[in-house]
């Protein structure tokens, strides 16, 4: 994945070089800061809900992360975006919990590393009509998401007496949907993607001001902005896990359009 990073970050570079009729080329890549918040419990049934924050003491986590938006007429545009996702923590326990096998007794001091990647392919199509009747000042999209969640979730404690550790991959289907002002020099974007069902949720809101200094007419422009994302995923009993967690901060990106 360290690759594909690398890749977007190359086609930064060297975008303004090659342009392809009717097909429009978005590229960026960015650093966002989480901040979780919430309870995990495993397994479902008998697990303590453990807080995150209060009882595992994870603290926020600043990560790189990358994005790229394919539109080509007629056929459904392309949005693909990897963002890797890691907490640690390391806390003496004020009470007893279990998690997995294994019962950690208060006063313990225990040590957790949690992860969720996740990568996200996104289809959809633009909406022409708002557009035409704002005058191009607006472009609205909609479509459909899959995001793979890549799980793993563990805790030892520190005499190394006691370890236990879970791992999942959760593929979420998500509606998209995308909407953006757009002024000679600046864009504000919005990007939400949900679902709903069966006691399970998942909500991902992004806001982004984009500033473009220059462009080279006919060719690219060039972007950086920032913006706030906040995230809430509810599982019942998925992969025999109960969970209810948040996850928000800033970010900050660069990228070409071309």
């Amino acid at each position: 994945m360290k690759k594909y990073v690398l890749a977007v970050g190359t086609l930064l570079i060297s975008g303004t070089g090659f342009s392809l009729p009717l097909v429009k080329i978005d590229l960026s890549v960015g650093a966002i800061s989480h901040d979780p918040s919430g309870y995990l419990q495993y397994p479902a049934d008998t697990g303590t809900r453990i807080d995150l924050k209060d009882t595992l003491g994870l603290d926020k986590k600043t990560k790189p992360f990358a994005r790229a938006k394919i539109e080509i007429p007629i056929i459904p545009n392309l949005y693909l975006q990897y963002m890797p996702m890691e907490f640690s923590g390391r806390k003496q326990l004020t009470q007893t919990i279990t998690y997995g096998g294994q019962t950690f007794t208060a006063s313990t001091t225990v040590e957790t590393k949690v992860k969720l990647d996740r990568y996200d392919v996104g289809l959809y199509y633009n909406l022409p009509f708002i557009g035409s009747l704002t005058g191009g000042a607006l472009d609205a999209e909609l479509g459909v998401n899959v995001r793979v969640v890549n799980f793993e979730g563990s805790i030892r404690d520190t005499s190394g007496t006691l370890s236990e550790s879970k791992s999942a991959t959760i593929p979420i289907p998500m509606l998209y949907t995308s909407l953006g002002l757009n002024l000679p020099y600046v864009s504000v974007l919005g990007e939400l993607r949900g679902i709903t069902y069966s006691g399970n949720r998942y909500y991902d809101i992004t806001g982004e001001l984009r500033i473009k200094p220059f462009s080279i007419p006919g060719t690219a422009t060039f972007f950086v902005g920032v913006g706030y994302r906040y995230e809430q995923l509810k599982l019942d009993s998925v992969s025999d896990i109960n969970a209810d967690i948040k996850i928000k901060g800033p970010f900050a990106v660069a990228g070409v359009s071309f």
